[in-house]
């Protein structure tokens, strides 16, 4: 009865543990053993008690690239203590990837720089999971998917491939490689023991690699049917990984700083297949270690490998391995290795500088001013070089046993300078206000009248200008007691020019003297006029974002002769004038890319008069045609009216067209008879 308690109780105790655990253990499940590093971009971290490892964000291998931690990290204690100087890719060149072949072309990624697999959108972070999409801009259409997966207690990394063909494929192979540098002990180093198989595990399933003095074990572990594994002297060709690769002899082993692999090989391919490949990177303190925990946890895809039988320890793969020797070093080479990196130096700021450049020219009265911006951006470098002795001896089995020495690394500064040379447009500008307001000569046409008059004048310009004048004039006449008819006058003239960005004005002084003579048995009536002008111009423009200004002063000089009919309402009249033009050369100021020059300039003038003169004593009337070089018709209608024998009011207007230009003057005085 007693002993019935007695089990009673250890049956109650035992199912007790057995829960306790299985809530322990299921609590343990859910920890999630994946992470996006926050320390690297694009970096991902797998990490439990056991195992910590790197993800490649940028590459989608393992490792958080190049010789940075963590590579792959084994802790056998599963403790969680990880030992970053024995980490079994960091060291020396960091060598872990995969390649796709299709037909005869290969493309590869490797952790120690990118390839031409490019990631879609960085890593995903699963429960536990890493994945990474890539896509090739040579194999239009293809696809390859790595999922990471890593169990709150697992001592291996399970790997999940996933191929999508982008077209059709005679053959197409795919490879995962990795250059083991286990050194978890004294005398480990680079160079491993390397061997396929182990126990009852078939040759093309694993490839192992030990520690020389630990004998600490990394494996690459798949239970695919179409897998192949093997050992090569740092190939990335994805069908190149496959038994015996090493070895000319037939031996599954090989002794040197080698990388292990597995190939899986696919034969006609179609568009849109999708193919898989399932492994493992299992780790333990010995060959026996990793096998036995990858088996019983099922890795490398799961598939069923009890076909296989018992797996035994056998004691170091490399010993149980069929035709295992150990090879002698029968020669030495050495060899300096050096690799250079470049970096931006950002403890130094990057300079940009600009320079605009400015070229003008004129045509038909517009300013063209054409710029060209160059843009200098001097960014500082920083060009890392490492450099290393590289030894390798020559083994008896005609192997290589390759040892990196200790690199050495320098620094040096260099300054890149990106010229870009822009247009950042034209500036167009009317640059011919000085020429415009000299062919207006308002004064054209005044004449002489007794009194005081005022009048004003608008130009309309047809050319994009359009002026306004302001007259004021005095005259004054007296016959001669031969009938000779002497008179004099003056008259004040303010113009302002406007137009599209630009403005001027001129102020005329012109003085006139005349005398005309009736010779009675002809009927006609001779005048002749001297005029003399002097006027001051000035004016501004603007063009783009510059601006200039320009003045000077002219003088126009002319004398006319004229025979006109002196009896009748309706008296025809010829003349004909010749004058002297001139203006006073000058340069603009204002923006020196828009300031130009003015030589000035002088000419002489002539040209004949034929015309009309209408009149009844009250309301006269006047056209006239000029044979000049702007074809200049004159066209006026007066007023007259008297208020006393000496006083009198005129009225006039006045319409001047020549060339392009029409003015229109109204005039207004009062007169008077000495």
């Amino acid at each position: 009865m007693r002993e019935t308690t007695q089990r009673s109780n250890l049956t109650m105790r035992i199912l007790v543990i057995s829960g306790l655990l299985a809530t322990l253990l299921s609590t343990t499940a859910l920890a999630d053993t994946s992470s996006i590093s926050t320390t690297a971009t694009g970096m991902g971290v797998l990490e439990n008690d056991y195992v910590k490892a790197g993800v490649n964000g940028t590459s989608g291998t393992l490792g958080s690239g190049g010789n940075t931690s963590p590579g792959l990290l084994y802790d056998s204690t599963g403790s969680g203590t990880f030992n970053t100087s024995y980490d079994y890719l960091t060291p020396g060149s960091p060598f872990d990837g995969f390649a796709i072949k299709i037909d005869s072309t290969n493309s590869t990624n490797n952790n120690n720089g990118n390839g031409p697999w490019v990631d879609a959108d960085g890593l995903t972070d699963g429960d536990g999971t890493l994945t990474w999409a890539g896509t090739n801009s040579a194999h239009s259409g293809w696809e390859i998917q790595n999922t990471y997966s890593l169990g709150a207690t697992s001592e291996h990394i399970e790997i999940g491939t996933q191929i999508t063909a982008g077209s059709d494929a005679t053959t197409l192979s795919f490879g995962r490689f990795i250059d083991p540098d286990a050194r978890a002990a004294a005398g480990d180093s680079s160079s491993t023991d390397n061997v396929l198989g182990y126990g009852v595990i078939p040759d093309t399933n694993v490839a192992f690699s030990e520690a020389l003095a630990s004998r600490y074990a990394l494996g690459l572990y798949s239970t695919d049917s179409n897998v192949d594994a093997g050992i090569t002297r740092w190939t990335t060709d994805a069908g190149s990984y496959t038994e015996n690769a090493v070895d000319s002899d037939g031996s599954n082993t090989n002794t040197g700083d080698n990388t292990i692999g597995l190939s899986w090989n696919w034969a006609d391919v179609s568009t849109g297949d999708i193919l898989t490949a399932s492994y493992a990177y299992i780790f333990g303190p010995s060959a026996f270690d990793a096998a036995d925990a990858a088996i019983t946890a099922g890795a490398g895809g799961g598939a069923d490998t009890s076909s296989w039988g018992t797996l035994e320890d056998v004691g170091s793969a490399t010993d149980a391995a069929d035709g295992a020797s150990e090879p002698t070093v029968v020669s030495t080479s050495t060899e300096t290795i050096t690799s250079s990196s470049e970096a931006v130096n950002t403890s130094l700021p990057v300079l940009t500088s600009a320079h605009t450049t400015h070229d003008s020219s004129v045509a038909e009265g517009v300013q063209t001013i054409d710029r060209e911006t160059t843009t200098t951006v001097t960014t500082p470098m920083t060009i890392t070089t490492t450099s290393f002795v590289r030894t390798t001896d020559t083994m008896s089995d005609d192997t290589t046993v390759v040892t990196d020495g200790t690199a050495t690394v320098t620094t040096a500064s260099r300054a890149d300078d990106v010229v870009t040379v822009t247009d950042p447009g034209a500036f167009t500008g009317r640059m011919d206000q000085m020429n415009q307001m000299l062919a207006l000569r308002p004064y054209y046409g005044l004449g002489i009248n007794d009194g005081f008059t005022a009048g004003r004048i608008t130009h309309d310009m047809g050319n994009g200008y359009s002026a306004e004048s302001n007259v004021f004039g005095f005259g004054l006449s007296h016959p001669t007691q031969e009938g000779t008819l002497l008179s004099f006058g003056m008259n004040r003239i303010a113009t302002d020019l406007t137009g599209e960005g630009s403005s001027g004005n001129t102020n005329t002084t012109i003085l006139s003297a005349g005398v005309s003579k009736h010779v009675v048995d002809s009927d006609i009536t001779v005048s002749g006029k001297a005029n003399l002008t002097s006027t001051d111009l000035s004016y501004t423009r603007e063009i783009g974002d510059f601006s200039a200004s320009g003045s000077t002063t002219s003088a126009d000089n002319w004398g006319s002769l004229t025979v006109e009919k002196s009896t009748g309402a309706v008296r025809p009249f010829a003349g004909y004038t010749i004058g002297r033009s001139s203006h006073e050369a000058f340069a603009e100021t204002g923006s020196v890319q828009a300031a130009l020059l003015d030589a000035g300039n002088s000419e002489t003038y002539r040209y004949a008069t034929l015309g009309v003169n209408l009149d009844n004593g009250i309301i006269n009337a006047s056209i006239a045609r000029d044979f000049d070089d702007a074809n200049t018709t004159r066209v006026g209608l007066g007023l007259n009216h008297s208020i006393t024998p000496t006083l009198g009011l005129t009225a006039s207007i006045n319409r001047v067209t020549a060339n392009d230009n029409t003015s229109t003057r109204l005039n207004a005085g009062l007169n008077w008879k000495f």
